[in-house]
């Protein structure tokens, strides 16, 4: 299996061509029909602080919910989503953001009945969020791990230890973040990160994939302006990664 690139925090060209590099290493080849499932996580705490104070306002001020959780009503929205995922069997694979929202919200979206095992799940770094608040931090692999025990996810592609967002923060709690502070991470870095997420995808063997991701991602992806648990398909050949985006700003 190729990797997802460990290098994706380097500068953005070589970013993009390790991920090349390891595709072509695989011997892998995308199908020609490949397609992507693409499901926004349910909404969130922050989601809900962004309906009372919207980002823009004058006197926005960042909460700092690290790694933010889903509420009644996201964890309500990714069970509706089971229903129709459900009703498809074609997914080969799962791949999902380690940030605590997607990752609960693919553990009940794809929960199968009687305890049949889901979809393999792989948890993939370059899928995370774009880095904009303290809710978009995300916590160290040991962390994830205790807390998605029983979900039957790949860990691999995370570092046993430390950070794996951008830029290297570990935080052991919100303090910690506020000391450090906040750096928003460049676009053109984001898009080269979406651009290697779409070549890892492009050189996987399975034809149907799911990915469960975020608004910033599925975005820059796609040009689409998803809400939370929305589902859309696509062709993995056809998608044009930050292609809408790049010199917007």
């Amino acid at each position: 299996m190729a990797p997802c690139p460990a290098t994706w925090r380097r500068p953005v060209a070589m970013c993009l061509l390790a991920a090349l590099h390891d595709n072509a290493a695989a011997g892998m080849v995308a199908p020609a029909a490949q397609r992507l499932v693409l499901l926004r996580h349910g909404r969130t705490e922050m989601n809900d602080y962004l309906t009372r104070v919207p980002w823009d306002a004058p006197h926005f001020r960042d909460p700092m919910l690290i790694d933010t959780r889903l509420t009644d009503e996201g964890r309500a929205q990714a069970a509706r989503a089971r229903e129709l995922l459900c009703a498809r069997n074609d997914i080969e694979l799962v791949v999902c953001s380690p940030l605590t929202r997607a990752l609960h919200t693919a553990e009940l979206a794809f929960a199968r009945e009687g305890g049949a095992r889901p979809p393999r799940t792989i948890v993939c770094p370059l899928a995370a969020e774009r880095r904009w608040h303290g809710s978009d931090i995300g916590r160290p692999r040991p962390m994830l791990e205790a807390e998605f025990a029983g979900a039957h996810l790949d860990w691999s592609l995370l570092p046993p230890t430390g950070s794996w967002g951008y830029p290297d923060v570990a935080p052991a709690s919100a303090r910690a973040v506020v000391d450090i502070g906040i750096t928003e991470e460049p676009e053109v870095h984001f898009v080269a990160r979406v651009a290697a997420l779409h070549a890892w995808l492009r050189a996987r063997p399975e034809r149907t994939i799911a990915l469960v991701s975020h608004w910033g991602v599925i975005h820059a992806l796609t040009g689409e302006q998803v809400e939370n648990c929305a589902l859309l398909e696509r062709s993995v050949n056809e998608l044009q990664p930050g292609a809408h985006m790049l010199g917007d700003s």
